[in-house]
């Protein structure tokens, strides 16, 4: 918030142009980018939980086990 009012001041004063601006936008893209790889890296487990609940187990309501025969071509199931 105080980045962003320095640099609303600053414009307004007429110091510095477009540097102020450009430089405002590289500094909160930067915070974005950082936020998102926070949330995305964090989130990594709870996805993982998330898509393991709702794959079926082989064995499960009779379904065959990935890459077998009755199993369709390209619907293997990998876990990282």
């Amino acid at each position: 918030m105080l980045v962003l009012t320095a640099a609303m001041v600053l414009d307004h004063l007429e110091i510095g142009g477009v540097v102020v601006e450009l430089a405002f936008g590289i500094l909160f893209g930067g915070i974005v980018l950082t936020l998102s790889l926070a949330v995305g890296l964090g989130s990594r487990d709870l996805v993982s939980r998330s898509l393991e609940s709702h794959v079926e187990r082989p064995g499960e309501h009779g379904a065959a086990p990935p890459g077998s025969a009755s199993a369709a071509p390209g619907e293997t199931v990998r876990h990282f």
